[in-house]
């Protein structure tokens, strides 16, 4: 296997740590003057992507974060694999998930994530530090479960929705795709596709 990462930002830099530098190959990143990080080296932009398989590399992990969109992450996951590479799990070894959840390809868990029973995440989701996935909840594909967030049971995330640090999800509610719910809100009602939600208990922001 050999594996790329695209992106040596904090979140890049957090996931080396997760998956140990070792494991990478090469770093797509853009940033002037960046020629390595933790002995591996940059290589180019993320420009770079289509020629990558050409080169040997099978595999890739993004490393772009979201503070808000998730749009970033999906577009760069996109773009590799239509380049041919496949995606890389990183799964800290101080998670926890559940032998009866199903993770997607590529996803991404964090130390202390947790991922409880039946719960099904889609490909690509990132479970950030300490974050919580209770049983049977259903996350789609690129979503951001933020630092400490917690989703309670049955809880149903639409795809490329961003959960802020430390919000809460009360058991039961769907929120839909390429929603927004800020850091530290506490989620009592259904959440639509596109909204942003912010307070406690979460109210959408007028437009």
């Amino acid at each position: 296997m050999k594996c790329v990462l695209i992106g040596a930002g904090g979140h890049g830099r957090v996931l080396m740590e997760a998956y140990l530098p070792a494991s990478f190959q090469a770093i797509l990143d853009s940033q002037p003057g960046l020629m390595e990080v933790s002995h591996v080296p940059v290589i180019g932009g993320d420009d770079m992507l289509p020629e990558l398989a050409a080169q040997g590399f099978t595999h890739f992990v993004i490393g772009v974060g979201s503070g808000r969109s998730c749009a970033r992450r999906a577009q760069l996951f996109q773009i590799a694999i239509e380049a041919g590479l496949l995606p890389q799990a990183v799964i800290h070894p101080t998670a926890w998930v559940s032998p009866l959840a199903v993770l997607g390809a590529g996803c991404q868990l964090l130390p202390k994530a947790v991922v409880h029973t039946n719960a099904q995440l889609g490909a690509h989701v990132l479970v950030n530090t300490g974050a919580i996935v209770e049983h049977d909840c259903v996350v789609g594909t690129h979503c951001h479960i933020a630092t400490g967030a917690v989703l309670c049971g049955n809880v149903t995330i639409g795809e490329a929705s961003h959960i802020g640090a430390g919000a809460v999800i009360r058991q039961g509610i769907t929120i839909g795709a390429g929603a927004l719910v800020a850091a530290g809100a506490v989620v009592v009602r259904d959440v639509a596709d596109g909204q942003t939600v912010v307070g406690v208990p979460a109210r959408p922001v007028e437009s």
